[in-house]
């Protein structure tokens, strides 16, 4: 999984049923019925890997096997059974037609489906990351009148999926950062409370590394969204309205260089070992807090679940119940900052374009991995966040054995969605390059900064 299972698993190869890739799809131009409907019985599943619903007229759909409903072709098979209620549902609903499901291979499906889309020949509908929604606005069709209560997404979710009104986009899922603390460890040190400011962590990072064995505090490096929070609570933005970098503007550019000067107090201070510039993997951190050896560290919400509670390796053998220690807390931030959080998640989205019985019933389709049941039960059994509040209230409808959902819940209210911007790949690379050469001493933050801001303008005027 990409940043802390909340992507699906990118495969490089098509499975068994989805041999076309996103540009050879059929697309929106019309209905396929191909006389097909009678191949389908009573004994036919309504639900199969490559097909949902057995109706006579077929809608295209692409996706990743993440969210396939059949267990055992899922990477995901925990949450497979609440997708096949979900298609089960619709497919109900609508007796007079079936999707037919492509499994794309995710190196070139956005740019794959981007030309299907200028071309006029998308798919019915599709998966999205939640950071590709906007460079296809002009091509998804509104989901208003299949969405209900648009108004209960967090604030996130509406910003990006929608324009002028419209909702482009049904983000079915999402996930935060936070920080993860010893509650032992800041018992001793800080009267228990986790550190709220850049200030604190500084001071109770130096308290901790000088009377334990242990780190005080580590971030995954290699993850821009672990550490952009520094950026956002320094009031910074990334891209304007239109898509344009505009971290050369005075506001940006000196939050920009407050975030990297904060990671390199936190290296200088030894409260964050220079060693925090080759952690890749987002297992490492809770891995370490784990074991002992670490006393604070940027996660994802899920790794409380994953990580902590259970093994991170087979032969782990630290007492099932250590993961109680553990506690979650907001992200610090400096002194006169808000605090943030970097969210994301994957969206669904419609490219049929009218009215006709056939785009309606994708827009149905779509539409219902946002209805609240659907969330919940989803969210729940895949150990995910809803991106509607008022799921989290209700224990009917989403009641996890996770831990801190309330914290979550009001982590999210802070959240901070990746700019669905093409420039962003280039700022997010750029930035985990910028925060490693300040760590490891090659740049000071402000050459650091310079340099990063320099690369983003130049690959911007580039394309």
């Amino acid at each position: 999984m990409l940043d802390g299972g909340i992507y699906p698993k990118r495969r490089e190869v098509l499975l068994a049923g989805g041999a076309a890739i996103a540009g050879g799809l059929a697309g929106c131009a019309g209905e396929n019925d191909g006389g097909q409907s009678s191949q389908f019985d009573e004994s036919d599943p309504t639900v199969t890997h490559e097909r949902f619903g057995k109706g006579e007229t077929s809608l295209t759909y692409q996706t990743s096997t993440f969210y396939t409903p059949i267990e055992a072709e899922s990477d995901q098979p925990a949450a497979a059974p609440a997708l096949k209620t979900q298609h089960e549902e619709w497919a109900e609903n609508h007796p007079d037609y079936r999707i037919e499901v492509n499994y794309p291979a995710f190196g070139q499906w956005k740019d794959n489906l981007l030309t299907s889309a200028a071309e006029g020949n998308a798919p019915d509908g599709s998966t999205l990351d939640s950071k590709w929604v906007a460079d296809f606005y002009e091509y998804l069709q509104p989901l208003n009148d299949h969405v209900e209560d648009i108004d209960d997404f967090f604030p996130f979710v509406r910003e990006t999926a929608m324009r002028d009104g419209d909702l482009l986009a049904a983000w079915k899922y999402t996930g935060c950062r936070c920080l993860y603390y010893r509650q032992d460890i800041l018992d001793r040190y800080n009267d228990g409370d986790p550190p709220a400011t850049w200030e604190e962590l500084l001071a109770v990072g130096q308290d901790i590394v000088e009377n334990e064995d242990m780190d005080a505090y580590m971030f995954q490096s290699s993850s821009a969204l672990a550490s952009l929070p520094y950026f956002w609570s320094s009031g910074g933005e990334l891209v304007d309205s239109e898509g344009a970098p505009v971290l050369d503007r005075s506001g940006n550019r000196q939050a920009l260089v407050s975030a990297l000067q904060f990671v390199r107090d936190l290296v200088d201070t030894g409260v964050t070992p220079q060693r925090v510039a080759s952690v890749e993997e987002v297992e490492a951190l809770p891995r370490e807090g784990r074991a002992g050896n670490l006393a604070m560290f940027i996660g994802n919400n899920d790794q409380i679940e994953r990580n902590l509670k259970n093994p991170v390796q087979q032969d782990d053998d630290v007492p099932d119940d250590r993961w109680e220690r553990w506690r979650v807390a907001k992200i610090p931030r400096p002194a006169d900052g808000e605090h943030t959080t970097g969210v994301g998640g994957w969206a669904e989205g419609a490219f049929r374009e009218g009215n006709s019985d056939g785009a309606a019933a994708m827009k149905d389709f779509i539409g219902k991995f946002v209805a609240p049941e659907a969330m919940g039960r989803y969210c729940e059994a895949a150990a995910l966040l809803p991106t509607r509040e008022s799921v989290f209230n209700d224990s009917d409808l989403y009641d996890p054995d996770t831990p801190y959902q309330d914290r979550f819940r009001e982590f999210l209210r802070d959240g901070v969605a990746r700019p669905a911007r093409p420039i962003y790949s280039t700022i997010a690379s750029e930035y985990t390059v910028a925060i490693e050469n300040v760590v490891t001493g090659q740049s000071s933050p402000e050459s650091a900064a310079e340099t990063m801001i320099a690369n983003v303008n130049e690959e911007y005027e580039a394309t």
